[in-house]
Protein backbone atom coordinates (compact mmCIF):
# COMPACT_ATOMS: atom_id res chain seq x y z
CA UNK A 1 0.00 0.00 0.00
CA UNK A 2 2.02 3.51 -1.29
CA UNK A 3 0.58 5.47 1.74
CA UNK A 4 1.76 2.90 4.34
CA UNK A 5 4.65 3.46 2.82
CA UNK A 6 4.92 6.77 2.28
CA UNK A 7 3.93 6.94 6.22
CA UNK A 8 6.91 4.61 7.06
CA UNK A 9 9.07 6.62 4.93
CA UNK A 10 7.76 10.02 7.03
CA UNK A 11 7.98 8.81 10.38
CA UNK A 12 10.82 5.94 11.14
CA UNK A 13 10.53 3.15 13.47
CA UNK A 14 12.61 4.41 16.02
CA UNK A 15 11.77 8.21 16.42
CA UNK A 16 14.00 10.51 18.64
CA UNK A 17 12.32 11.60 21.27
CA UNK A 18 11.79 14.96 20.68
CA UNK A 19 10.31 14.58 16.82
CA UNK A 20 7.99 11.64 18.62
CA UNK A 21 6.44 14.98 20.67
CA UNK A 22 5.50 16.40 17.63
CA UNK A 23 4.09 13.68 14.81
CA UNK A 24 0.47 14.05 14.98
CA UNK A 25 -1.25 10.46 16.55
CA UNK A 26 -4.44 9.38 16.89
CA UNK A 27 -6.10 6.71 19.81
CA UNK A 28 -7.02 3.81 17.17
CA UNK A 29 -8.98 2.46 20.46
CA UNK A 30 -11.43 5.51 20.05
CA UNK A 31 -12.73 4.03 16.58
CA UNK A 32 -16.14 2.63 16.51
CA UNK A 33 -17.19 -0.82 14.37
CA UNK A 34 -15.56 -3.56 12.92
CA UNK A 35 -13.11 -1.89 10.25
CA UNK A 36 -12.58 -3.94 6.93
CA UNK A 37 -10.07 -1.49 5.36
CA UNK A 38 -8.20 1.44 6.36
CA UNK A 39 -5.65 4.41 5.61
CA UNK A 40 -2.90 6.69 7.18
CA UNK A 41 -1.31 9.59 4.74
CA UNK A 42 0.71 12.36 5.96
CA UNK A 43 1.14 15.88 3.80
CA UNK A 44 3.03 19.03 4.17
CA UNK A 45 0.70 21.12 5.67
CA UNK A 46 0.59 23.58 2.87
CA UNK A 47 -2.06 25.25 0.38
CA UNK A 48 -1.83 21.98 -1.81
CA UNK A 49 -2.69 19.86 1.41
CA UNK A 50 -6.68 20.38 1.74
CA UNK A 51 -6.97 19.33 -2.34
CA UNK A 52 -4.89 16.74 -1.94
CA UNK A 53 -6.53 14.88 1.28
CA UNK A 54 -10.21 16.08 -0.65
CA UNK A 55 -8.77 13.55 -2.96
CA UNK A 56 -7.85 10.50 -1.26
CA UNK A 57 -10.70 10.64 0.62
CA UNK A 58 -13.00 10.29 -2.50
CA UNK A 59 -10.82 7.87 -3.96
CA UNK A 60 -10.19 5.82 -0.80
CA UNK A 61 -14.14 5.65 -0.53
CA UNK A 62 -14.90 5.11 -3.93
CA UNK A 63 -12.61 2.30 -3.72
CA UNK A 64 -14.47 0.72 -0.99
CA UNK A 65 -17.75 0.97 -2.11
CA UNK A 66 -19.32 4.24 -0.32
CA UNK A 67 -22.30 5.47 -2.04
CA UNK A 68 -22.25 9.03 -3.56
CA UNK A 69 -23.96 10.80 -0.92
CA UNK A 70 -21.64 9.54 1.96
CA UNK A 71 -18.45 10.64 -0.48
CA UNK A 72 -19.82 14.11 -0.81
CA UNK A 73 -20.68 14.75 2.64
CA UNK A 74 -16.80 13.14 3.35
CA UNK A 75 -15.70 15.20 0.69
CA UNK A 76 -16.99 18.83 2.31
CA UNK A 77 -16.07 17.83 5.99
CA UNK A 78 -12.56 16.56 5.95
CA UNK A 79 -11.80 19.81 3.52
CA UNK A 80 -13.30 22.10 6.85
CA UNK A 81 -11.44 19.51 9.12
CA UNK A 82 -7.91 20.39 7.04
CA UNK A 83 -8.52 23.92 6.40
CA UNK A 84 -8.65 24.26 10.07
CA UNK A 85 -5.86 22.56 10.82
CA UNK A 86 -4.00 25.14 8.63
CA UNK A 87 -5.11 27.79 10.15
CA UNK A 88 -5.08 27.10 13.72
CA UNK A 89 -1.97 24.39 13.89
CA UNK A 90 1.56 24.29 13.83
CA UNK A 91 0.31 22.02 10.88
CA UNK A 92 -0.07 25.29 8.63
CA UNK A 93 3.47 26.63 9.56
CA UNK A 94 6.70 26.31 8.20
CA UNK A 95 7.58 22.58 8.11
CA UNK A 96 4.26 21.54 9.23
CA UNK A 97 2.68 17.68 8.63
CA UNK A 98 -0.98 16.59 8.80
CA UNK A 99 -2.08 13.49 8.72
CA UNK A 100 -4.79 11.65 7.15
CA UNK A 101 -6.76 8.60 8.90
CA UNK A 102 -9.70 7.04 6.98
CA UNK A 103 -11.49 4.28 8.69
CA UNK A 104 -14.11 2.09 6.46
CA UNK A 105 -16.29 -0.85 7.34
CA UNK A 106 -19.74 -1.90 4.95
CA UNK A 107 -21.83 0.64 6.45
CA UNK A 108 -19.98 3.76 8.29
CA UNK A 109 -16.87 5.05 7.61
CA UNK A 110 -14.45 7.44 9.91
CA UNK A 111 -12.33 10.31 9.42
CA UNK A 112 -9.66 11.77 11.45
CA UNK A 113 -7.28 14.84 10.73
CA UNK A 114 -4.25 15.03 13.25
CA UNK A 115 -2.64 17.95 13.31
CA UNK A 116 0.37 19.14 15.35
CA UNK A 117 -1.19 21.43 17.66
CA UNK A 118 -1.29 24.79 18.75
CA UNK A 119 -0.16 27.94 16.28
CA UNK A 120 3.71 28.57 17.70
CA UNK A 121 3.84 32.61 17.77
CA UNK A 122 5.47 33.97 14.33
CA UNK A 123 6.51 37.74 16.31
CA UNK A 124 3.09 38.76 15.44
CA UNK A 125 -0.25 38.00 17.59
CA UNK A 126 -2.25 35.57 16.00
CA UNK A 127 -5.19 37.09 14.65
CA UNK A 128 -7.84 34.00 15.51
CA UNK A 129 -8.08 30.74 17.45
CA UNK A 130 -9.99 28.03 17.69
CA UNK A 131 -11.35 29.29 20.81
CA UNK A 132 -12.31 32.83 19.81
CA UNK A 133 -15.71 32.30 18.10
CA UNK A 134 -15.08 35.86 16.63
CA UNK A 135 -15.77 35.58 12.57
CA UNK A 136 -15.71 31.77 12.38
CA UNK A 137 -17.19 28.63 13.71
CA UNK A 138 -19.08 28.02 10.63
CA UNK A 139 -17.27 24.81 9.60
CA UNK A 140 -17.85 23.13 12.62
CA UNK A 141 -21.86 23.62 11.44
CA UNK A 142 -20.76 22.37 8.18
CA UNK A 143 -19.06 18.77 9.55
CA UNK A 144 -21.94 18.39 12.25
CA UNK A 145 -24.38 18.40 9.03
CA UNK A 146 -22.25 16.27 6.86
CA UNK A 147 -21.70 13.51 9.88
CA UNK A 148 -23.48 11.68 11.64
CA UNK A 149 -20.99 12.25 14.86
CA UNK A 150 -17.83 13.80 15.10
CA UNK A 151 -15.39 15.23 17.62
CA UNK A 152 -12.22 16.38 18.65
CA UNK A 153 -9.49 15.68 21.13
CA UNK A 154 -6.16 16.92 22.01
CA UNK A 155 -3.02 15.34 23.56
CA UNK A 156 0.27 16.90 24.78
CA UNK A 157 0.91 17.92 21.13
CA UNK A 158 -1.56 16.27 18.98
CA UNK A 159 -5.36 18.16 18.42
CA UNK A 160 -7.51 15.31 16.07
CA UNK A 161 -10.85 16.30 14.80
CA UNK A 162 -12.95 13.41 13.45
CA UNK A 163 -16.34 12.59 11.89
CA UNK A 164 -18.09 9.10 11.39
CA UNK A 165 -20.98 8.60 8.86
CA UNK A 166 -23.31 5.66 8.87
CA UNK A 167 -23.59 5.29 5.07
CA UNK A 168 -26.88 3.11 4.44
CA UNK A 169 -26.81 3.17 0.94
CA UNK A 170 -23.00 2.07 0.70
CA UNK A 171 -22.58 -0.44 -2.42
CA UNK A 172 -20.23 -2.71 -0.06
CA UNK A 173 -23.21 -3.38 1.88
CA UNK A 174 -24.63 -5.29 -1.34
CA UNK A 175 -21.92 -6.97 -2.45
Amino acid sequence: MAEARQLRDYVPAEAPEAASSTAPTIDVGDLTGGVTDHTVWSCAGNLTAVRSIRARVREFLTRTGHSEGALDDAELAVSELATNALLHSRSGQSGGVMTLFIRSDEQRLRVAVADQGAREPEGVADEHTREDGDDYGRGKLIVDNCATRSGEYWSDATHVAWFEIDDEGSAARDS
